[in-house]
Order: C-alpha cells, then structure tokens, then sequence
C-alpha cells in the first residue's frame, strides 16, 4: 500500500518495522507520525466474527494470539492517513515519514526491538523530523472522542527481578531453615511503603509485586522465592529513590533473617511527556476537527508508551482515540473481552491527517 501509495519505503528495522516517506509537492519541514503493530498474548473472547482463533507458543506456554491494545487500529488508522496524504501530494508542504513500529509491548525475552532499538538502527539519522505524532485507542471513550494530557501522559517503566535466598528445611523443622517465603512476604508488604512513606504523597509512583513463586511441595520449607514486579515514575530522581529504598529494605529484611538476596534491575522505556508548546500549537486543530466537546483533557496515567523515545529525540504529541461504539461497553486494554468499534477509523484518519497537514502549513517548530 505504501509503495502503491507514492511512498519510498524501508522494510527491516528493528526486525519487522517499516518506514515509508512521503515527500510533498512543496517545500517544507519533516514531521512523523508512528503506529505500532505488535499484538498480544490473549485469547479474544468477543462476538466479533473476524475475532482472532490464531495461537502460538510464548514463554513455553500455548496461548491466543489477540489485538487486545488496540493496535491493529492504530496501524489502520495510519494506513487511511497515508492514503489521503498522497492524495494530496502535490500540494503537501514538506514530507511525512510513516513509522510503523513492532514491539511497543516488548520485545521477546532476552531481545532487543521497539522504538529505542529502530532509533539505534538509525530511524532518524538521515531525515530527523521537527515533531513526532501518535495515538493510542482508549476504552474508555466513545467513538468520536478524543483524549489529550498536555506535559506528562505515561509513566517511565521499570522491571525487576529478585530471588530472595534462605535455606531449605522440612516444614515440621522450621527452626532447621531459613524461610525465604517469610522474607518475601515481609519484602512485598515493606515495598508498599516506598509510595506511602519514603516518597512525597503529591508525587506519582507505583511499585507492583506481580510474580511470586516458590516452593515445591506443602512440607517443604524452599531455598528460595522469586518475585518479579514494575516500577512506574514520572521523576528521574523518584526513580532513583524507589530503587536504593528496594535494596535497602531487600538488604534488612533478608539480614535480619540470616538470608540473602539477588535483584536485577532494569530501566525500561521512559516517561512519555507531550510538549507543551506543541500541544498548545497543534490541539485547537483537533478541536476544530473533531469538535471542542470531543477532545478530553485527561490525567496522567501510570501506563507506560514506548513512543516515549521518540518523543525524547524531538517534541511529541500524543493522544486517545476513542474506540467504543455509544451504546455498547468493551473490556479494557490487555483483556479478552476489549474490542474497538470500526467508527472510531474515521476521527482517527481525520485527526490525524488534518494535524500532520496544519504542522506542515505552519511551518514546523
């Protein structure tokens, strides 16, 4: 469709991502606009006819394969902006790159990919745009509905892993072991006061346990218990306070029980920031698209985007496309019951089309 379209096309970054420019008539700025594409392991539980059955094998676990983020809209949407574009090249005042981006979700364990991993595979080193645009269904909007959050909108997003150590005993000797699943426990309620007690309560933060295993059998007392869980902050320095509070109540706890400890810590994708020059540039356009009680300003999300490291390289605007048809109700993201109203294409296209046209028309930045 790309190349059918007009378009010079790149296939291949970051494994599956595409890039297509489309150069106007005219002479003008750079601007982008980006669409992920990756799906997720879910097994969709809709009516739909055309409701995805397809499975796959991830993590050694069968499971569905399903578009429960929405992406398979955004990708759509961004198709239908490259058709009215070109339509209207000649008359265009600069040049458009298409970004069409896998692995927002995630790469594969122990993989690379996403947006960091096509901007080290040079995405903007031989043309840089002024700006980068980008949209995100939202469930909890109706189709024909817009949502915007100017400066911070997502949160930074960081992943651990701890093994906590002790030693192994018979359950009816527990005086015999040292029982990491008391640490843990212990380790998973202290956590909780890093957001209520270490930090400010006016500064957003989130610290989540979401995996803890251990054990093999009810009288046994284990080795060791491993938790896996995320951190999402808006703040560097934040970031670096909920960090040093984990090791220091991972070292207290485990010590005072003559136990151990081991904790990885990964910085993932960063804070997804709308500038606000560039929002208060670009939203009367939405407004004036879409309808000034259609476009909701909205709160800062813990969430996290990778669009995020575009927008670090130049200034982003990012926004909620509304997906539920009025009348109906849909899951949330991520959950088998999500589904996303084929109306909500249209604003999509018209949204975005028009801003990517009235940022070329001013000028740029």
């Amino acid at each position: 469709h790309l190349r059918d379209s007009g378009l010079d096309v790149k296939t291949g970054i970051a494994y599956t991502g595409v890039l297509g420019v489309l150069k106007g008539g005219k002479p003008g700025p750079v601007v982008a606009v980006r669409a992920d594409m990756d799906a997720l392991p879910v097994t969709e539980d809709t009516d739909l006819p055309f409701r995805s059955t397809v499975r796959t094998v991830y993590n050694d676990i069968d499971v569905g394969v399903m578009h429960a983020c929405g992406h398979d809209i955004h990708t759509s949407v961004q198709l239908g902006v490259v058709s009215v574009l070109s339509s209207i090249k000649k008359q265009l005042p600069g040049t458009v790159m298409f970004i069409f981006q896998p692995a927002e979700e995630g790469p594969p364990p122990g993989e690379k990919g996403g947006a960091d991993l096509m901007l080290e595979e040079g995405l903007f080193d031989e043309l840089k745009p002024e700006a980068v645009f980008g949209l995100h269904s939202h469930s909890g909007l109706e189709s024909g509905e817009l949502g915007f959050t100017v400066g911070p909108a997502m949160a930074a997003v960081d992943h651990f892993y701890i093994t906590v150590k002790g030693k192994q005993s018979h359950g009816a000797y527990p005086h015999k072991s040292v029982d990491p699943i008391v640490m843990a426990s212990e380790v998973v309620t202290a956590f909780q006061t890093i957001r209520s007690r270490t930090l400010s309560p006016l500064e957003p933060s989130v610290v989540t346990v979401g995996i803890i295993r251990g054990g093999e059998r009810f009288n046994i007392i284990p080795a060791e218990v491993y938790m896996e869980g995320t951190v999402r902050t808006y703040n560097t320095a934040v970031q670096d306070q909920v960090e040093q509070r984990m090791r220091e109540i991972l070292g207290g706890i485990t010590s005072a029980y003559v136990g151990s400890y081991e904790l990885k810590y990964n910085r993932g994708t960063p804070a997804t920031i709308n500038d606000p020059e560039l929002a208060e540039k670009m939203l009367p356009t939405l407004r004036r698209v879409i309808g000034d009680d259609k476009v909701k300003m909205m709160d800062p999300v813990m969430g996290g985007e990778d669009f995020a490291y575009f927008a670090n390289e130049v200034p982003g605007f990012y926004y909620r496309l509304g997906v539920v048809k009025p009348g109906t109700v849909s899951g949330w993201v991520h959950t088998p019951t999500f589904r996303a109203d084929d109306s909500c294409l249209e604003t999509g296209i018209r949204a975005m089309s028009n801003l990517l046209v009235d940022f070329l028309e001013s000028g740029g930045m």
